[in-house]
């Protein structure tokens, strides 16, 4: 695989988790829970973060995902580190 292939993915996880998030900016029906370490953690957050996982298991199924809300998945040589929304405390203020 190369180097290129995995921007062009990249930005093609970024696009879909893009247009997800911007659709609930804002929602009045935003789910926001507390995770163990008191930190948010939002529908949209765990709506991306599987999203991302999906498509990384149909289009790479031997990479590795680190991901913030559900943790470590896969053993590839290759991973993937998602934090579906970076600055989920000011994304649930508005």
């Amino acid at each position: 695989m190369r180097l290129e292939d995995d921007l062009a993915l990249a930005h093609e996880l970024a696009d879909a988790a893009d247009a997800h998030t911007l659709s609930r900016f804002l929602a009045v029906d935003l789910q926001v829970r507390s995770k163990p370490d008191l930190t948010p953690v939002s529908d949209a957050d765990t709506a991306v973060e599987h999203a991302i996982r999906s498509t990384l298991a149909s289009r790479r199924p031997h990479d590795a995902v680190l991901g913030e809300e559900d943790g470590q998945s896969g053993a590839g040589p290759r991973r993937w580190v998602v934090d579906p929304i970076d600055g989920t405390k000011n994304f649930v203020r508005g």
